[in-house]
């Protein structure tokens, strides 16, 4: 029996227990590839990426071609790891949307927003469409851009507008 059996069980049950609070990020790493690197150790590859990278979030920003240049990530540890921050920010986004904020004030509503600008690299555009209350009613993308501006269908807004009434 080596020292590492049953490595992957107690980082799972230590997870279960306690979640990620006590993980230090390639740790946190780690037991993400357990599932995409099956018959593998992947701690010195979890090592490589953060040395790689420099953090927990460059490494989950990574594109997926320069991710599968890191030896022992192939296009499915990849893909997971580039589809862990996209499914974090849709559930996000779903919670937002589902819960009935009251949007009165600017910072509130710009609170609201911040989820949507999240993952953003280009200018975007977001119209937010409110009842009399401040309640959302819809909050729609309009258009997007590049690094320095994005254009903007006025009769599409108006549009939206209306129909979110």
């Amino acid at each position: 029996m080596g020292i590492h059996d049953g490595h992957r069980e107690k980082m799972r049950k230590r997870f279960l227990n306690g979640g990620l609070e006590h993980f230090a990020d390639h740790e946190a790493l780690e037991l993400l590839l357990f599932y995409a690197i099956p018959r593998r150790d992947v701690n010195p590859i979890a090592h490589e990426l953060m040395n790689r990278y420099g953090s927990l979030s460059a490494v989950l920003a990574a594109p997926v071609e320069d991710l599968q240049k890191v030896e022992g990530i192939g296009e499915s540890a990849a893909i997971l790891l580039k589809l862990v921050p996209h499914l974090c920010h849709k559930a996000r986004l779903a919670d937002a949307g589902r819960q009935e904020f009251v949007l009165n004030t600017s910072d509130r509503a710009g609170i609201y927003l911040l989820e949507y600008f999240a993952e953003e690299k280009n200018e975007v555009i977001y119209q937010l469409c409110l009842d009399r209350k401040g309640k959302a009613l819809v909050c729609k993308r309009l258009g997007e851009g590049n690094v320095g501006s994005a254009a903007l269908d006025i009769r599409r807004m108006v549009e939206n507008a209306i129909l979110s009434s």
